[in-house]
């Protein structure tokens, strides 16, 4: 769900050289700092019903990124049987199918 809402944001506030360049790994919780540099937990970053408490540039995985696009491509597609999916996969797809439509709603609202 962070690396779907994720895409959205204005990232530009979330290079790594310029948050360290500024200082705000650590008030941002940096998931590339080790734990006890991070501080107490806080909300760093929110979108809609998505809140995290580390960096989402930093917590969003590569395998979350792949799953994203995966699911871009399959409903343009048409978005198919899911019966043939690996079933991680499928529900990824039904938790992203679900953000999409509250993203539509949300945009017409």
């Amino acid at each position: 769900m962070v690396a779907f809402h994720f895409q959205f944001a204005n990232r530009a506030g979330w290079r790594c050289e310029e948050c360290r360049k500024n200082g705000l790994e650590r008030k941002r919780r940096c998931g590339w700092l080790a734990g006890e540099l991070r501080g107490e937990r806080h909300v760093v970053w929110a979108r809609r019903s998505v809140r995290v408490d580390e960096c989402p540039k930093s917590l969003v995985t590569a395998e979350s990124v792949s799953l994203v696009e995966a699911f871009a491509a399959w409903k343009l597609a048409g978005g198919g049987d899911a019966g043939g999916l690996a079933a991680r996969t499928a529900d990824a797809f039904c938790v992203l199918e679900s953000e999409l439509r509250a993203e539509m709603a949300h945009g017409t609202e």
